[in-house]
């Protein structure tokens, strides 16, 4: 009785940490639009790295998504 409670205890936890991974993405996706628009509105040395940060950053949030499929 207890172990299908667990069952779906378990797949609603799964499903909201995949739908929050994805927001997650979504989320690094703003990141590197605001930082791609700041990069044309101000020249500065460092735009290039926050560029690549902002990508890393955005790999980083896909990979997660992946991680998340994987391990639950």
């Amino acid at each position: 009785m207890m172990q299908d409670y667990t069952h779906y205890i378990f797949l609603i936890t799964k499903i909201l940490a995949v739908i929050g991974s994805l927001i997650y993405v979504v989320f690094a996706l703003v990141v590197v639009r605001q930082v791609a628009t700041m990069s044309k509105n101000v020249s500065d040395k460092f735009n290039g790295i926050l560029i690549a940060f902002s990508y890393i950053h955005l790999l980083a949030a896909i990979l997660l998504v992946f991680l998340t499929l994987v391990v639950l």
